[in-house]
């Protein structure tokens, strides 16, 4: 998580606001003009609840800070009822159907089993805050079971402290204050009566959203998840308001909004200020509401001052504190502080593009994706307010024009982005990334399930992506915005643009529509090569057949980064075959610090060579970066060189390099050559794993061997301790989540032609799925080994080749090179030969870069002389 800040202020608190900023009259007009009757039902509909509240049934919806909150139930627990597991936010609250409960969403029992809302309104002190002291403890008794002599009388009975046994807590109230009573209730409260406002124009609404901002604003400085909440079933030790640091951010700006949209209609709305001095009154609270004015300082500085001057506690990943506090000035001070808010956006993009248009943050489609997004959303509020900003922006930031590219050029397949760092999981497909679309605006995401629920703001009124997508496509003349724009729609392009704010939405719909007319849905951005983010990926085929190798070629970073330098992965025939394992998993006994989520990171999880048993290298910001040394586009073969040899820590090192070539065989098939020298250290470990599947060796006399050890999650290992080049691995590729058609059969086959290596087999711990499971499985893997005294110097060659069915390979060999003047070439000079099947040859010859003998490599049974990098020859 980047921590970048930006040192900026506000106008004293006695300078109340005075107008809504992004919601004036006009905007709000629109607003009411473009939301169709379907529209409008929806968003009437999912306010109903809070409308129909009495106002002191809705004021009595937030609680204070003195009940005990957390993250999650149990985040590696079970049910205590059926036993089943029950993991992080898989838990189920419906806070408006099931008020004050969490359901097994196994067994659907319903938790804690005492009447929790009776304990609690006997609790509330004169202030409507509730006291422990206060409540009275005789109703904390299982409702199903109340006779004291029933053993399960006091099962599952929960005083806001957890339900207790076995040495294990179930934090079911301080889990449904977060998710039930605070993200259901209170936030989607003011966000549901906020958008029914905007579209009915009906101040009913914006009286009842403003009701419930207020008592917010009463408590809000008072709540510090990490002094007063659980995450990870531990003292949070992580700031934040009634939810951390994250959601607390987008929390604060979604209610910052929706104080902007209802703005103008409470200002002299004379019922709510008496509903609201009588509350103050009646509950002796600090601040007078005898005014609207006493009720702006209330919101504004208990809410928007506070938020901005306590930035620990919205502190998100980047640039989200940065567009809270955007918001926040926007809100309070606009259009006086133009200057400002420039100099707040430009100094977000400053860091946000730094690197190939993004921050160079891992966790490619997490974390990386929040980031990029987080930029698309803030812009598009800036071009909103003032549509000069943008223009001159992209003239002051050039590599803002690859910020929104970057996600569509390294989507490979269509189906899925290479995972580097805390990203996803274990070969999963993924929608596209990169951008906030909510192509149904109107749509309010307010389930039961998952717990994460992360409002944004009132759907249908923040700054469409659609509309800034079409203005980036006009400023830049990149079609590829447009196609982005279309393929956010997923099929549903007559609502384009959905911006109920935009004041032209048909022509704007027509501009996207006829850019992807002219140039194609599909995104073709062949083989790329994102150096500062360390990121190659090679492609070739197309549609069915089509297939992309990536390396990634640095290493750690202060957030959300792995020991990953040279990982490689393979997609190929609608699969990840090489995947890397994706989000740690925190869901298992230890959360963090389990052994499961620190194997994800190690390096000997990736697809790469580990020297000395070094699992982790030092962690700078930004992280050991390497450099591409060659970059190759030829018809039929594509190549990427890339060093490092600062990765691996402690270690004395003079060479880390991978070279990897993808080789197309026909349109419909290729193969990988890969080939990484290292020199230094004197434990050499190439690790490689695929798919799901299972895994036929041939050329290996494989007996039980030791284990690699080192803290890794692998079992089951069988070596050969000496087996001759040309060996073989064949995954036959179990397509455990249902991607390929019926019938389909998919293989990978690892050929190595290392010399002096061991070779074993194994199986590697994964969980597949995401973090809400807590599934397990084993899956095969490959270790080739090579130990001597240090410096030991190994040239790992190998051919990976995808297929289906059939291999289209027949036989894979190296052969020596000698230089030209006779003498033999050193091991890390690579000539591989490739027979076909259909007879044909390919023929590649490797040099290598840190030769320390100069001159012309010779083939001679091929009568052929390398003076260069790479070649292949064809016949």
């Amino acid at each position: 998580m980047a921590t970048h800040t930006f040192d900026v202020d506000l106008t004293p608190a006695d300078g109340l606001k005075r107008a809504s900023a992004f919601y004036p009259p006009a905007v709000l007009a629109r607003a009411r003009a473009a939301a169709g009757t379907a529209l409008r039902e929806k968003l009437v509909a999912a306010a109903a609840p809070f409308r129909a509240m009495d106002d002191d049934a809705l004021w009595g919806l937030m609680f204070g800070p003195t009940l005990l909150r957390s993250w999650m139930v149990w985040s590696t627990g079970y049910c205590p009822a059926c036993q089943t597991d029950v993991p992080m936010y898989t838990w189920l609250m419906d806070a408006l159907a099931h008020p004050w409960k969490t359901r097994c969403p196994h067994c659907g029992e319903s938790f804690p089993t005492n009447d929790f809302e009776a304990f609690y309104r006997s609790g509330l002190d004169a202030h409507g805050v509730f006291d422990p002291a206060l409540a009275d403890r005789a109703l904390l008794y299982n409702a199903a079971h109340p006779d004291p002599a029933d053993p399960r009388h006091t099962f599952g009975v929960d005083d806001g402290n957890g339900f207790q046994r076995d040495d294990h807590a179930w934090w079911f109230i301080g889990a449904y204050l977060i998710y039930g009573q605070w993200k259901r209730l209170v936030v989607g409260g003011i966000h549901t009566l906020t958008a029914a406002y905007a579209v009915t124009g009906d101040p009913v609404y914006a009286r009842k959203a403003a009701i419930l901002l207020d008592r917010v604003a009463d408590l809000y400085p008072e709540f510090d998840f990490g002094a007063q909440a659980m995450c990870h079933d531990a003292p949070a030790n992580a700031s934040g308001y009634v939810s951390i640091w994250h959601d607390a951010c987008g929390e604060t700006r979604t209610m910052v909004m929706a104080y902007d949209v209802i703005f103008d209609a409470i200002r002299e709305d004379g019922e709510l200020v008496a509903f609201l001095r009588e509350k103050a009154r009646r509950y002796q609270l600090e601040n007078p509401k005898d005014t609207f004015a006493d009720i702006q300082r209330n919101i504004e500085g208990r809410i928007l001052r506070h938020a901005f001057h306590n930035r620990a506690k919205i502190q998100c990943n980047y640039p989200q504190t940065d567009f809270t506090v955007f918001v926040i000035l926007a809100v309070l001070e606009w259009p006086a502080n133009r200057e400002k808010l420039h100099a707040l956006c430009d100094w977000m993009l400053d860091h946000a593009t730094a690197v190939n248009g993004t921050t160079g943050e891992k966790g490619l489609t997490d974390y990386s994706a929040f980031t990029t997004a987080g930029v698309g959303d803030m812009l598009a509020e800036m071009d909103r307010l003032d549509p000069d900003y943008l223009p001159g922006a992209l003239e002051r930031f050039p590599r803002l024009r690859e910020t929104f590219r970057f996600f569509a050029d390294v989507r490979c397949l269509d189906a899925y982005y290479p995972q580097v760092g805390d990203a996803s999981g274990f070969a999963l497909r993924l929608e596209e990334t990169g951008i906030n679309f909510f192509p149904d605006q109107g749509y309010l995401d307010l389930r039961p399930t998952p717990l994460r629920n992360y409002i944004h703001g009132p759907l249908g009124l923040t700054a469409s992506l659609f509309t800034f997508l079409w203005r980036m496509t006009r400023l830049t003349g990149d079609p590829v915005y447009a196609q982005l724009a279309v393929r956010g729609a997923r099929g549903a392009t007559a609502g384009l643009p959905y911006d109920l704010t935009a004041e032209n939405p048909d022509a704007i719909r027509a501009e996207l529509l006829e850019t992807v007319a002219r140039e194609g849905l599909e995104i073709r951005p062949g083989s790329v090569n994102k150096e500062e983010w360390a990121l190659a990926i090679l492609r070739s085929g197309d549609g069915e057949t089509a297939r992309a190798a990536w390396l990634h070629y640095d290493s750690g970073g202060m957030w959300h980064g792995h020991t990953d330098g040279m990982n490689l992965g393979l997609y190929a025939y609608g699969l990840d075959l090489m995947p890397d394992f994706g989000y740690p998993p925190l869901q298992f006994s230890g959360g963090y610090a389990s052994q499961a989520a620190n194997w994800y990171p190690m390096a000997a999880a990736h697809n790469t060579v580990v020297v000395d048993g070094v699992q982790r290298v030092r962690y700078p910001e930004p992280p050991a970066h390497g450099a591409c040394t060659l970059w190759r586009r030829e018809d039929g073969v594509h190549v990427v060189r890339a060093a490092c040899p600062e990765m691996i820590e402690g270690v004395e090192m003079r060479q880390y390099e991978r070279t990897v070539a993808l080789v197309d065989v026909d349109e419909a098939a290729g193969y990988v050559l890969d080939i990484f020298r290292v020199v230094g250290g004197g434990d050499h470990a190439k690790f490689m794993h695929g798919h799901f599947g299972a895994l036929a060796t041939r050329g290996l006399t494989l007996s039980p061997a030791e284990e690699y050890g080192q803290g890794t999650m692998m079992r089951n290992f069988r070596a050969d301790p000496a087996p001759a080049p040309g060996w073989s691995a064949d995954w036959t590729v179990e397509d455990r989540y249902g991607y390929l058609p019926a019938g389909a059969e998919v293989h990978l086959r690892y050929t190595d032609l290392t010399p002096g290596a061991s070779a074993a087999v194994c199986e590697g711990w994964i969980s597949p799925g995401d973090y809400n499971t807590t599934e397990q499985a084993w899956i095969p893997r490959l270790l080739i080994r090579r130990r001597d005294a240090a410096p030991l110097a190994s040239t790992f060659v190998a051919v990976i080749e995808p297929y289906q069915r059939a291999s289209a390979i027949a036989a894979i060999r190296r052969l020596p090179l000698t230089l030209e003047n006779g003498r033999p070439a050193p091991d890390s000079c690579v000539a591989v030969e490739v027979t076909l099947t259909d007879g044909r040859q390919h023929r590649i010859i490797a040099d290598d870069p840190l030769r320390e003998e100069s001159g012309v490599l010779v083939q001679e049974e091929w009568g052929v002389e390398l003076d260069g990098d790479i070649t292949l020859w064809k016949r």
